[in-house]
């Protein structure tokens, strides 16, 4: 995949020293956004982080919101990695390996990212067209290749005729999604890190395979 060439709010390409600059801002929103709501946050505050005037940071980007729109973009650019994980056999324990290697890296890209992706999944559920298009850019691929294998198990007989491909992935999909959103409001539960893995995977595979 072609990497997407950093520019300025103005369009324009930035050297390696500007491109330092703005990853930096990133890194500084992101910070913020672990730890309150994105209307808690100014620009002033995110160039207090990075040690420098405000000024400069619309130099990059033209609000806060700006500045997450483009680390939720950046947050998708890992899932093609976790779709990769589905291509291969899923007969026996290789089927089950490969719905728990997709749930460990489902659950550690909402560990790096959880304040970017859950600002875009509650911007997304009110209504932010962008923040839509970006969640459904980054999820879709995956629906559609686990779509595709519970078809396949369909023609085979393993999975039951009644239940459609894509709103079954599509559950699957908000499954990881929630639990991984939630993960550490889970532990009140007694559930673990190593729970939420294990219980995602057993019904990803029982959903795929029919097993």
């Amino acid at each position: 995949m072609k990497a997407r060439a950093m520019k300025d709010k103005a369009g324009r390409q930035l050297g390696k020293r500007a491109q330092k600059t703005r990853q930096r801002f990133l890194d500084a929103t992101a910070k913020l956004l672990a730890e309150r709501s994105i209307l808690e946050i100014s620009v002033t505050e995110i160039a207090r982080e990075v040690d420098t005037a405000s000024s400069l940071f619309y130099h990059y980007f033209k609000s806060v919101e700006d500045a997450a729109r483009e680390l939720a973009r950046l947050a998708s650019a890992e899932v093609p990695d976790m779709t990769a994980l589905i291509d291969g056999s899923w007969e026996g324990e290789q089927g089950l390996q490969r719905a728990e290697a997709l749930s460990t890296a489902y659950l550690e890209h909402w560990e790096r990212n959880h304040g970017v992706l859950l600002l875009r999944n509650q911007a997304a559920d009110r209504g932010d067209k962008a923040f839509l298009s970006i969640r459904k850019h980054a999820l879709e691929p995956l629906i559609l290749k686990l779509a595709e294998l519970i078809k396949q198990s369909q023609q085979q007989g393993r999975v039951s005729a009644d239940l459609h491909p894509f709103l079954a992935a599509s559950a699957l999909v908000s499954i990881l999604e929630k639990l991984s959103a939630y993960a550490q409001t889970l532990r009140n539960f007694n559930a673990g890190r190593d729970d939420l893995v294990r219980t995602c995977a057993r019904i990803i595979c029982t959903t795929v395979t029919g097993r």
